[in-house]
């Protein structure tokens, strides 16, 4: 079976975005495991009862973990970064963290925000996308953070597959955020509850029920190709002509 790796910044990032795509993969039997840069404590908790920021990113791991398990991803790696300041947190420590969780999970696809940081354009989506880019390449290199492969025990990985999560541009006179161009779409129409149910489990996110009907609850997740094969015409699946 072939096997996927999302790379996020936030708990919810992945119900939002590739909800209904992990939705169809896991159920066929197709691995996919999550890696979520920060625990989300500096978000809303959408009027819940929480009385720190230590507290709220207690529960939104819990809901993440929730989300999860409706979705079929696992294991769920969550190393516990400065949600609101991914960008100032040490890069070369940041992307070593995803090279080795590239090299445990060994995944064919990656899956990540593009470099403008997903429509809200979030300064920590920005940050997620250049550190599992520059991880992406990393991991295939035996000279670098080799002390993951000289005492880690963990070998060289090259996936196979880099893609961006993106979406339809602004209508002709509209206004709106420029994703990068897909070179895929893939229908998640028979997969929206599953995508509704991971929602409904970031309870702390519900304040953004608004924007999640608006720009989640969509028939196709559409996907950019940032490094790897190219797909066909036809191609309707994110592992195509691997």
């Amino acid at each position: 079976m072939p096997s996927l790796s999302a790379i996020f910044a936030h708990p919810d990032d992945e119900t939002f975005s590739i909800a209904g795509t992990v939705a169809s993969l896991t159920r066929r039997g197709v691995e996919c495991s999550l890696f979520c840069a920060t625990d989300g404590d500096a978000g809303r908790a959408s009027g819940m009862a929480v009385g720190s920021r230590e507290e709220l990113g207690r529960v939104r791991r819990a809901e993440l973990g929730e989300a999860a398990r409706v979705l079929g991803f696992a294991p769920v790696v969550t190393p516990g970064y400065a949600d609101g300041a991914l960008g100032a947190a040490d890069q070369d420590a940041l992307v070593g963290d995803v090279v080795r969780f590239l090299r445990e999970r060994r995944p064919d696809v990656v899956v990540t925000f593009g470099p403008e940081g997903a429509p809200n354009l979030h300064r920590d989506h920005r940050a997620i996308s250049r550190a599992a880019t520059a991880a992406f390449f990393l991991a295939a290199l035996p000279t670098a953070y080799a002390e993951q492969i000289a005492a880690g025990g963990l070998a060289p990985h090259a996936a196979r597959r880099l893609l961006y999560v993106t979406w339809a541009p602004p209508a002709p006179g509209g206004s709106g955020p420029y994703g990068v161009p897909a070179a895929i779409r893939v229908n998640v129409s028979a997969w929206l509850d599953a995508k509704r149910a991971a929602f409904e489990a970031h309870r702390t996110q519900h304040d953004h029920r608004p924007e999640f009907e608006r720009l989640g609850l969509v028939s196709e997740e559409w996907f950019a190709l940032a490094s790897g094969m190219p797909f066909s015409d036809e191609a309707a699946d994110l592992f195509a002509g691997l």
